[in-house]
């Protein structure tokens, strides 16, 4: 069962995910738990203060927290089959 709390998380998020993925190094968005609470975990190339500023601490007072994950890259299709 969804709590109204992580209903409004998700509604948050919904909001903002099209402008935080347009900023360069952004590379994901999710729900998760930030500073011990829950909130919006922003995947990021490289942790930076610029980005940091772009993003901000907190969206509609829902905490945000940046996650270094590197580059992410599409692996090549396999046109295998399987066993």
């Amino acid at each position: 069962m969804t709590s109204s709390r992580e209903k409004n998380i998700e509604e948050v998020l919904a909001r903002h995910t099209e402008r935080l993925m347009a900023i360069p190094g952004v590379v994901g968005t999710a729900l998760g738990i930030c500073r011990d609470r829950p909130g919006i975990k922003v995947y990021v190339e490289g942790q930076t203060t610029t980005l940091q500023a772009a993003i901000g601490k907190s969206l509609e007072g829902i905490p945000v927290c940046l996650q270094p994950v590197g580059r992410i890259r599409a692996l090549p299709d396999d046109d295998r089959e399987g066993p």
